[in-house]
């Protein structure tokens, strides 16, 4: 396993070279000038050719794309990922103070939806075809179909609003993270439900699980001990990158609770081109969904015995 760790963690390089030059391309080729608009933001008024060619010169906005792009490489080989265009603060200074920010909510989220996914999706393999299972289908099919943003606004309007026990938005007391937190959870667990349920239907058939039954063990027994643990592999992925997703996309829930993560900071920096800032956190983004894969993989031989790391992947005995 050491030496299946140690070859994905080398493979980490070139994946993270190949994911910042493309992003690196793409940015420059999206209209507007980050010169112009962050000192228009700044000055309050237009800016003189002068000053957008100060300020060009002074970040190096002046040199060639491939120029830009190797110095800006060199930086992150050194540790150093740059500074914000616009407040002239250290990216990766900036990045992990959101970060912790936004962990706090990643995490509960996933608890929620775990805590909502695993139980039902469980009960409702068990019981197939009965009335819980079809009102867990429906409440999944309801929830997937739900957008987060419209979730988010019922949640503000009857536990906010009309009932007033949470605040709409804000960072502050664990009052603040109740709703963008359940919000997020929500939404994750109903699609790890129908996977939970669906996946433990399939191995509830296997002729091991029968052999089970046969010697007259307990369905508890059976389900939990047997069957549980190799239904749980294609979920773990599923957790593994939804918490992927939800680490680099809660941008609209940020925003809706005004809650001060990498989602609202990200929006703000893509609004006013600030190249290294977006740069940065698309590559942070690009580690967390690499590590959390490996982390996956070596969850796998936990759940599955029979898993073995070769040296072409992961693959059964």
């Amino acid at each position: 396993m050491k030496n299946y760790i140690f070859r994905r963690l080398i493979w980490l390089f070139p994946v993270m070279l190949v994911i910042s030059i493309l992003s690196f391309s793409i940015l420059f080729l999206t209209p507007g000038d980050p010169a112009e608009l962050i000192l228009e933001r700044k000055l309050q008024a237009t800016p003189t050719p002068e000053q957008i060619a100060h300020f060009k010169s002074m970040h190096g906005l002046d040199k060639p794309i491939p120029v830009q792009f190797i110095c800006w490489l060199s930086g992150v080989a050194r540790g150093d990922m740059g500074a914000s265009l616009a407040s002239g603060e250290p990216v990766f200074q900036e990045y992990m103070k959101r970060f912790g920010v936004s962990l706090q909510l990643i995490l509960l989220s996933q608890v929620i939806a775990i805590a909502i996914a695993l139980p039902l999706g469980i009960i409702s393999a068990v019981r197939a075809n009965s009335k819980i299972d079809h009102a867990c289908r429906l409440a999944a099919m309801a929830g997937v179909s739900l957008p987060s943003f419209w979730l988010a606004l019922l949640l503000i309007y009857f536990f906010s609003v009309r009932l007033g026990w949470l605040p709409v938005c804000g960072y502050g007391g664990p009052k603040h993270i109740i709703l963008p937190a359940v919000t997020v959870g929500v939404s994750g667990a109903m699609s790890l439900m129908r996977l939970t349920r669906s996946s433990l239907l399939e191995v509830l058939r296997f002729n091991y699980v029968r052999t089970a039954r046969a010697k007259g063990l307990p369905e508890k027994t059976v389900v939990i001990r047997h069957a549980w643990r190799n239904a749980m592999i294609p979920v773990v992925t599923a957790v593994g990158l939804h918490f992927g997703h939800v680490a680099t996309g809660m941008v609209i829930v940020e925003i809706l609770f005004a809650w001060p993560g990498i989602g609202a900071f990200l929006v703000k920096a893509i609004a006013a081109r600030d190249f290294p800032v977006i740069q940065g956190f698309v590559l942070m983004g690009a580690l967390i969904f690499v590590l959390l894969n490996l982390a996956v993989d070596v969850l796998y031989a936990w759940l599955d015995p029979r898993v073995t790391y070769a040296a072409k992947g992961v693959r059964l005995k």
